[in-house]
């Protein structure tokens, strides 16, 4: 290998080496400050389940809960650091027109991560646990009953994969943004399907959420929204492509 690449090579190792410790020590900062403060986080997402009582059926289930809570709000908390930090090692390396893209996709996608993880957390869960909530506590005759005993840790992850579920859902836009980028999609071929679409919607609304028409209406209406949005993106980045190439 030529030394003038060797030496390329070393400082790009170089580079990538300080930016993964400044992530690191970010993360690692914000995890401890995350877990003095976790026993708060959990207290308020308990009290998104007003009608639960919670158990911990393992001597050190409520600690790993805990600990669990702290790395993923120091990984929320860090992000912007991280994100930055990877923008910072990758943006030397791309074209002015590539980092208006990256820059565009990374900032959208952020943005839409967050706003469907808040509309999961603030509108899908009261929903669903009034929804569970209801079926506790069934009398059957005789005395027999069925008493609910959920345990910390099974709530905290239902809470959160509900709220990650939804946040790469409302990546939708993103994703037919590249597809479209890369030709496999195109604005004609969504609206040829978009019956199917709403079909495919509907049936995700009522897998995901409880079986009443209100919730999954609820859940839906968000989806086929961001499709419209995805449809309308798409439309405008191929007509730019399509004049692109005949002005080439």
């Amino acid at each position: 290998m030529p030394a003038n690449k060797t030496t390329t090579l070393i400082s790009h190792l170089n580079e990538l080496r300080k930016r993964l410790v400044v992530s690191a020590i970010c993360f690692v900062a914000a995890m401890s400050v995350c877990l003095a403060r976790s026993e708060f986080v959990i207290k308020h997402l308990v009290g998104k389940a007003k009608d639960f009582e919670f158990i911990y059926v393992a001597p050190a289930e409520l600690l790993i809960a805990y600990i669990r809570i702290a790395i993923i709000c120091g990984v929320v908390v860090a992000f912007p650091v991280i994100g930055f930090q990877t923008w910072q090692f990758i943006r030397p390396g791309l074209t002015r027109r590539e980092r208006t893209a990256a820059a565009f996709v990374m900032t959208f996608g952020m943005a839409l991560f967050l706003l469907g993880g808040v509309f999961a957390y603030e509108v899908v869960l009261p929903f669903t646990l009034k929804y569970f909530a209801g079926l506790n506590g069934g009398n059957f005759g005789d005395g027999q009953t069925i008493q609910a005993m959920v345990s910390i840790q099974n709530y905290l992850n239902f809470v959160v994969n509900t709220i990650l579920t939804f946040g790469l859902v409302f990546e939708m836009p993103i994703v037919i943004i590249l597809l479209t980028q890369l030709g496999i999609l195109n604005p004609r071929l969504l609206r040829k399907n978009r019956k199917y679409v709403i079909l495919a919607v509907f049936i995700i609304a009522a897998v995901i959420t409880p079986p009443d028409v209100t919730s999954q209406i609820l859940i839906a209406v968000p989806m086929l929204v961001l499709f419209e949005i995805s449809t309308w993106i798409s439309s405008v980045m191929f007509r730019r492509k399509l004049a692109l190439r005949e002005a080439s």
